[in-house]
């Protein structure tokens, strides 16, 4: 992940009318007591931006519903949002601040590298973290350390389902990022298509920054691969779609869930279209809760969330759900999360198990006129 100019520590206040200083009107419900902070850590300049986006904007309609309904026993929720830039020391750097500021709990970091070094950090300052998008295994998960986003190897096993189980392919080539969460992926989706008495016929690495991928490319055409398995993030992506829908427009292409992102049909253009990724969030959904988070982002931004999104929403609200019952003391909140049972998410029903995992299916969507649209493997 590139580190993009000046560090920016970003603090959107919700509810200005209420929450300026001096201002003594509060919402009807909400008592005069001190506010209880949620710290909120995301790449907003990187190459994850536009889910950095959706996690920041998950995460404020959740406490814009929260205080609305009487906040937490009556206490106002705030959210104090810093940009980390995906750079893992940085992500380290704002999670003793927030808990030094009083953070009670910390939503994030997004991207596997910045959270696996975050996660260290609350098992020091004995502080829960949920992160809305990391993959990877995660240090100390289930003690203080939870995940709202899939587990890379539940990701791998529905896409090597896919391709080699749906789809009928007996040769798939991986190309992934260098860095840990996409090294990880792909281990674990090689296990998952192996498994299945499927070949990878190669894996190429790339490193961040990188532009030119045709030695990926024709690599995987030269030893005959009915798919590529990419993962990593839109930025390079992006320029390995186009590259290879430049060579051969029919290849099938199957990516990682950092793909399933604005950014990467807005970079790739028209070579996005046909790429399949795993999804942790239908926004079609019927069900009311699902319905009724979508038409409100909908109508404060004008667009369909996404898993970035929902998945962010869902740690702030399971947050709210666990304070009401520990208050505000750290470690008695940690109990509070753990014991939540079949909690009613906009992504499913969440349990953390004893690994911090959430237990719920992955959904797989293919983009279609620069549209992700759901499929049924």
């Amino acid at each position: 992940m590139k580190q993009r100019g000046p560090i920016f520590v970003w603090c959107f206040v919700l509810l200005p009318a209420i929450l300026m200083a001096g201002c003594s009107r509060l919402p009807t419900g909400l008592s005069s007591s001190p506010a209880i902070k949620i710290g909120l850590i995301v790449p907003l300049t990187s190459g994850v931006s536009a889910a950095a986006r959706s996690a920041v904007e998950g995460a404020e309609l959740a406490i814009e519903e929260v205080n609305a309904n009487n906040g937490v026993n009556g206490r106002r929720l705030t959210l104090e949002i810093v940009d980390d830039h995906g750079v893992p020391a940085q992500a380290v750097r704002h999670f003793e601040r927030l808990v030094s500021d009083q953070a009670v709990a910390i939503v994030g970091p997004l991207t596997d590298a910045t959270a696996i070094v975050a996660a260290g950090a609350a098992e020091r300052h004995k502080v829960v973290l949920i992160s809305p998008g990391a993959t990877a295994p995660l240090p100390s998960g289930g003690h203080f350390v939870f995940r709202t986003a899939l587990p890379v190897r539940a990701q791998a096993a529905t896409m090597a389902g896919l391709l080699v189980d749906a789809l009928g392919l007996r040769r798939i080539a991986i190309v992934h990022d260098s860095n840990e969460y996409g090294t990880m992926t792909a281990e674990a989706f090689g296990d998952a298509v192996r498994a299945r008495s499927a070949e990878v016929t190669s894996r190429r690495l790339y490193r961040d920054g990188d532009t030119n991928f045709s030695r990926h490319v024709k690599g995987a055409l030269v030893e005959k691969a009915a798919a590529i398995f990419l993962a990593g993030y839109p930025d390079e992506g992006a320029q390995l779609l186009r590259q290879l829908r430049a060579v051969e427009p029919r290849l099938i292409v199957a990516g990682s869930d950092a793909l399933y992102s604005e950014n990467t049909v807005t970079w790739a253009g028209a070579a996005a279209n046909g790429l399949y990724v795993p999804t942790g969030f239908v926004a079609d959904a019927q069900l009311p809760v699902v319905r009724g988070f979508v038409t409100k982002y909908q109508r404060k931004h004008g667009r369909t969330p996404d898993q970035f999104a929902a998945q962010t929403y869902d740690a702030v609200r399971m947050l709210a759900a666990a304070l009401r019952r520990s208050g505000a003391d750290r470690e008695k909140l940690r109990d509070a999360v753990v014991a939540l049972k079949r909690y009613p998410g906009v992504t499913g029903e969440l349990t953390f198990d004893r690994w911090g995992d959430p237990g719920r299916d992955v959904g797989i969507s293919r983009v279609k006129a620069g549209e992700f649209v759901p499929v049924n493997p």
